[in-house]
């Protein structure tokens, strides 16, 4: 009868950041150990809190599926002499596989006639096969930084310190790290005065949850997720506001707590008058505190901040007033530090800190941040062909504020501090917005710069980093990348995808390290810099297709064509992906004719056969080579005009029309003749239409 298996690994508690991921890696691994040890199963849950890791396994057969293996001898004239009798080689195979000759079975293969012993094996107890792959599942999990607490040296994210296994009532018993598995676990810390929690011993897998739950423990984060954004919510409201809920910090506060229960603490009004964004940074990303907004119904967005917070704590405190007092008065000391470092920048102008970017490192061997400003406004001017005034004043001081005290104490705050304080200064709008923006697109929700000047300067910035970088070979390496370089290659895709201006991916890194080697900081050659950087940079960019849902052969066939217009680039790849999806018959039978054309040029080339693109009309002799010529000339002028005017789709469709005189050229006419001259003219014919393919994909990496 199938039982259900629990698996639970109790830590000390254990970062946030951790844990889904490890919970994923659980849910993967235990999912592929019950398949290699044939056990069927219902759907792997993992769950988790920051002290255990979880998962839970329905259905799960109490014995191994039996298996028949058919293990392959020797070949039946090897094995059998010319009288039918067993040879050496026959004997021998069968001692080593455990049968006698007389159950050695021919069968004919595709390789030949060979001997087999079959051999039946009998399923082994589910609790004693998982007894021995239960440990290494634990020992494959990784993290991003483990520890070592005990003699046998295993490697954790934090230390174990208890260990449940049951497949229905049943202990599974094993050892990892010197704890042993057993049907106990621990509820929240700190009730019935354990420090460790009050210890439940679980009388069947299925009751895991239940019991742990009174014992105030949530182990399923997806649910305790809702209840801290209902709870958090709730708490706001009591004050008359609306809580600002980030995503990721909702996600955090999850898996700081395993029972939540949310609180609303105070502080003075009077730290109102600093910047609401410097206020939600000190709460959200220092003391993981829900910001409260007026409720103005329309959004937190931009709307006022009430003098009140909300705290996740875990459990209901004995003492909540207490707890509540001592989170006021961490935050009122943080807000002091942080309304002191206002005060102390507003002393002078933004533009004044500008002299003190010499002082501060942008990346060992390139320089300063002053040089950085120097080389980033440069190139915008280079891009915009001159700057304008206001690109000028943005690109002077949308690096201004990393020497202000507000952003060496609040880092996250760069840019923002940056035009907090140019509005203060009375700055233009644009250029107040310019020095925010260039650091976009940001998670959560990579918004775009809002105006022309802080997109060019959001370019400069990403593709003076990335050439800099690649001309000193401070290039990424698997998970290695110190300089957040893989980020600043899909953010400036990103841009360069939904930008104000069409600046060409060649164009752009050219310029950029020909002012790199203006200011004496290059020191490799701009040519294989540039060469490994394109690279790179498609890689990012597949990534990025990938991620919106193109196909790979579609994506391979995309970037083979080019994707130095990266706008262009993602549109061809959204529209073969839509036409594939929606045509899928269609779509197939039109690839197919082209890559006919694709495929004999490619042939004629590794021939060393000479391809252009001049056609003589009176060399063309069949009535289906003279139809095809005339439907190109036709179709050429309008499948340009198409993808200018209405897109890729538009423009594929027009291409489409050639797919049957493409089939019935090749049905009816020779492409490789005899005569040279007749065969190049053929091949120029086909060279033509392979052009317009080409400005769309390489239809040859298209799977059909």
């Amino acid at each position: 009868m199938p039982k259900t298996l629990l698996l639970e690994i109790g830590t000390e508690e254990m970062p946030a950041r951790f844990l889904l991921p490890t919970l994923e890696q659980l849910r993967q691994l235990l999912e592929k150990t019950l398949t290699d040890l044939r056990l069927p199963h219902g759907p792997v849950r993992t769950v988790g809190t920051p002290r255990r890791l979880a998962a839970i396994v329905p259905e799960v057969t109490e014995h191994q599926t039996p298996i028949v293996r058919e293990i392959r001898g020797p070949a039946k004239q090897v094995a059998f002499d010319e009288q039918g009798n067993p040879t050496k080689a026959a004997e021998g195979f069968a001692r080593a596989q455990g049968v006698s000759v007389d159950e050695l079975v021919v069968k004919e293969t595709e390789r030949g006639t060979f001997v087999f012993a079959i051999k039946g094996e009998e399923g082994r107890p589910a609790v004693e096969v998982l007894s021995q792959a239960l440990p290494q599942v634990i020992r494959s999990l990784s993290f991003p930084k483990t520890m070592r607490w005990e003699a046998s040296g295993l490697r954790f994210g934090r230390p174990i310190r208890w260990l449940v296994a049951l497949l229905g009532e049943e202990v599974i018993p094993f050892e990892i790290a010197g704890v042993r598995s057993d049907r106990i676990t621990y509820g929240r810390r700190f009730t019935d005065g354990r420090s460790s929690g009050k210890p439940i011993s679980l009388p069947h897998a299925d009751l895991y949850e239940t019991a742990l739950e009174l014992a105030h423990v949530i182990v399923d984060h997806k649910r305790r997720r809702e209840m801290v954004k209902a709870l958090v919510q709730k708490a706001a409201q009591s004050v008359g506001g609306v809580a600002i809920m980030p995503e990721e910090l909702v996600d955090e506060v999850t898996f700081l707590v395993e029972e939540p229960v949310a609180m609303v603490g105070h502080f003075d009004s009077r730290y109102l008058a600093l910047p609401a964004e410097l206020l939600i940074t000190v709460m959200q990303h220092h003391q993981r505190y829900f910001p409260i907004a007026q409720n103005t119904g329309h959004g937190t967005k931009g709307t006022p901040l009430l003098p009140s917070f909300v705290f996740v704590s875990n459990g209901m405190p004995k003492s909540p007033d207490l707890v509540r007092q001592g989170n006021e008065k961490v935050l009122t000391a943080r807000f002091e530090d942080a309304r002191f470092s206002f005060a102390e920048d507003r002393k002078r102008r933004l533009e004044e800190f500008i002299p003190l970017l010499r002082d501060i490192v942008f990346i060992e061997g390139l320089g300063t941040m002053a040089d950085k400003t120097e080389r980033l406004t440069r190139l915008a001017s280079e891009l915009y062909g001159g700057l304008s005034p206001s690109l000028r004043r943005a690109a002077q001081l949308c690096k201004a504020d990393l020497a202000t005290r507000l952003v060496n104490e609040f880092t996250e705050l760069q840019g923002v501090i940056g035009r907090i304080y140019a509005e203060l200064d009375g700055e233009p709008l644009e250029v107040a917005e310019a020095i925010e923006d260039h650091y976009k697109p940001l998670p959560p929700d990579f918004d775009l710069p809002r105006n022309e000047i802080g997109w060019l300067l959001a370019v400069a910035d990403r593709t003076d980093t990335l050439c800099a970088c690649f001309d000193r070979h401070l290039i990424p390496t698997g998970s290695h990348d110190p300089y957040g370089l893989r980020r600043a290659a899909t953010t400036l895709l990103m841009l360069l995808r939904s930008g104000f201006l069409t600046i060409s991916l060649d164009r752009l890194l050219t310029t950029a390290l020909q002012v790199l080697a203006d200011t004496a900081m290059s020191q490799g050659d701009p040519l294989k810099t540039k060469e490994k950087l394109t690279e790179f940079l498609r890689e990012r960019l597949d990534a990025l297709l990938e991620l919106n849902g193109v196909d790979y052969d579609l994506r391979q066939a995309v970037l083979a064509a080019g994707f130095d217009n990266v706008a262009a680039t993602f549109e061809r790849a959204f529209a073969l992906q839509h036409l594939r999806r929606h045509h899928p018959e269609w779509f197939r039978q039109t690839v197919v004719a082209f890559t006919r054309v694709t495929n004999i040029l490619a042939q004629a080339r590794q021939k060393g056969e000479p391809v252009d693109t001049t056609v003589q009309p009176d060399l063309l002799q069949p009535k289906a080579e003279q139809l095809l010529w005339q439907v190109t000339q036709k179709v050429t002028p309008f499948f340009r005009e198409c993808l200018q005017q209405c897109g890729t789709v538009a423009a594929f469709e027009a291409l489409a029309g050639l797919a049957p005189f493409i089939d019935r050229f090749f049905d009816e006419v020779l492409v490789m003749h005899e005569d040279p001259s007749i065969r190049r003219n053929r091949l120029a014919l086909l060279r033509n239409i392979e052009q317009l393919l080409l400005t769309i994909a390489d239809f040859r990496k298209v799977q059909t």
